[in-house]
């Protein structure tokens, strides 16, 4: 049969037709395959990592998955951030987690209401490299500064309160505490280091000497009694007319008439006849500078009389003992020897004795007069008949360095259980070379050890145990050349030492162990009062003394010196 060309191409048109629809309902079929896949929701979320640490200002990403209910992960869904502390990490909205400040916070990743959460830490920033400022500096002994320090991190930004530890290479030279401050002790060089993160930044600082211009002393005369003594202040200024310390100086003492005073080397001069003297001073190192003063001494006469026992109150027939000082005319105590008469104008109330020994006799109020070369003085005491129950010291116990004071408090109870005032007490000590005890309770440690310190009124007992601690020792500094000692051979000399503690104070009476790295060459000891150094030359050559002072457990204490010994041939 034959097919016209209309119908052929009707037909053919049809078949694309269908095959045009076909593929267009595949496509719809697919695309929808796609929508359904795209519309899924979440069963569950995670994020990676599990978890983070990062220091202050550094980020990290994050990434959070959603899955659906058979484990797969679903393209393209939409995850929300937040942090549970923003003031310590904040997230952005494409999951990169950014530090604030340190501490803890918890991130978490939402989707579908489904959500999953990391533990963040912020840690401190690390310093790469830690600065000074100045980095080099000299300061005259006594002056301070303020040196800087910055510290950054490895990508060079400033970490701002940073905080550091601050050292010195030798505090002996340079002291620096921790904020930085450094104050010059005694000419040299030292290190001084701000260590942050374990990462060290250092200052090279060089001190020196202070020149002396001037000097004073004061008072510009004093009137003192014939065998006192008067010590002159002395004040060094430098150049610039600012106060230095004298101390380490070495400063030449004279009198003009040693027949009216005579001086120590370290300026307390001492009166023996009638006279006036001038007292001179004059720095070692500049002979051209010089002060003076003007001392005049007089023999003592009686011008006051002085009962020291002002008030308080005597118990009925329980003695009490009063003493009297005598003054002269430069109101200076006059030594002991002269003659004190005890009396009273009320017998019949109070009894004394030539000693002054004073007892109640009677209830009342009576006066005790002491008398000497026609000068007298007076007090009014009065009698009482209720008896002191208690004295109580506080505290009970309490510990304090050699050289120090520490106040007791006495409470005194009567027979009724009252706090009474106004009865004498008077103050004891179990050892005199150990502490003393003034008649306020102030106890002066002398020397280390252990002492009762007792409290009495009207026979009523209270004491405190004063455990009293020796001051370590710091240094010791030999007085010798350029650390340097030179003796012949067969012979022993010695040179001096000083024990100072960390304030530079003198310490005495310590054990000083002196060692020598040739005892074949030379050998040395040192004193019991740790002043002296003995040296023995053995043979001919060289060896170092090392000096340690070792404390009562026997063990190392302060810094060794060492001092170079030359034993040379005996001169022929």
């Amino acid at each position: 049969m034959r097919v016209s060309a209309p119908i052929a191409n009707i037909r053919a048109t049809l078949r694309a037709t269908r095959r045009a629809t076909t593929t267009t309902l595949a496509l719809i079929g697919l695309a929808g395959c796609l929508d359904l896949k795209a519309t899924v929701d979440a069963c569950s979320v995670s994020v990676a990592p599990a978890t983070l640490t990062l220091p202050v200002n550094s980020s990290s990403s994050i990434v959070g998955t959603a899955f659906d209910c058979n484990g797969n992960s679903i393209r393209n869904k939409k995850i929300s951030y937040s942090s549970s502390n923003s003031a310590v990490a904040t997230v952005t909205t494409e999951g990169n987690v950014i530090a604030v400040g340190v501490g803890t916070a918890s991130v978490s990743a939402v989707a579908d209401g489904k959500s999953a959460a990391m533990p963040v830490t912020v840690t401190p920033e690390v310093a790469a490299t830690v600065i000074i400022n100045p980095s080099v500096l000299t300061l005259r002994r006594t002056n301070t500064r303020d040196l800087v320090a910055t510290a950054r991190t490895s990508q060079n930004t400033i970490i701002a309160n940073g905080t550091f530890r601050w050292s010195s290479s030798n505090s002996a030279i340079l002291a620096v505490d921790q904020s930085g401050k450094v104050t010059a002790l005694t000419p040299g060089t030292v290190v001084v280091t701000a260590t942050a993160d374990q990462t060290v930044g250092s200052a090279n600082i060089t001190v020196t000497e202070i020149p002396i211009g001037s000097c004073t002393l004061s008072p510009a005369s004093s009137k003192v009694t014939v065998s006192q003594s008067v010590q002159p202040t002395l004040v060094v200024r430098d150049t610039a007319n600012n106060v230095i310390p004298s101390q380490g100086r070495p400063i030449v003492w004279t009198s003009s008439n040693e027949i009216v005073a005579t001086v120590s080397n370290t300026g307390l001069a001492t009166t023996r006849k009638a006279g006036t003297t001038t007292i001179t001073a004059s720095p070692a190192e500049n002979a051209q500078v010089t002060c003076s003063v003007s001392l005049e001494a007089v023999d003592p006469r009686i011008v006051q009389v002085v009962i020291q026992q002002r008030t308080g109150s005597l118990r009925l027939a329980i003695p009490r003992a009063f003493s009297a000082v005598l003054l002269d005319s430069t109101n200076t105590q006059v030594p002991a020897g002269r003659i004190i008469s005890w009396s009273t104008n009320t017998p019949t109330v109070i009894g004394i004795t030539s000693a002054g020994i004073v007892t109640g006799l009677s209830l009342g109020t009576a006066r005790v007069i002491a008398t000497s070369e026609g000068i007298a003085d007076t007090v009014q005491l009065s009698v009482t008949n209720v008896p002191v129950a208690t004295v109580t010291l506080s505290p009970v116990q309490v510990s304090v360095q050699e050289g120090a004071t520490t106040q007791l408090r006495a409470v005194v109870t009567d027979s009724t259980g009252r706090e009474v005032f106004d009865r004498p007490l008077e103050w004891l000590t179990s050892d005199l070379t150990k502490a003393t005890v003034s008649s306020t309770g102030l106890v002066t440690a002398i020397a280390a050890g252990v002492v009762s310190i007792g409290a009495t009124a009207e026979a009523r007992l209270g004491q405190s145990t004063v455990i009293i601690q020796q001051t370590p020792v710091d240094t010791i500094v030999a007085n010798v050349t350029n650390a340097a000692f030179t003796l012949t051979r067969g012979t022993t000399s010695a040179f001096a030492i000083t024990l100072l503690d960390s304030r530079g104070n003198t310490l005495r009476n310590r054990n000083v162990v002196v060692t020598s790295d040739t005892p074949g060459v030379t050998v040395g000891t040192a004193n019991n009062q740790s002043t002296l150094v003995s040296v023995s030359g053995i043979s001919t050559g060289s060896a170092t003394l090392t000096l340690q002072v070792v404390n009562n457990n026997n063990q190392n204490e302060g810094k060794p010196t060492q001092v170079r010994v030359t034993v040379a041939v005996p001169t022929p």
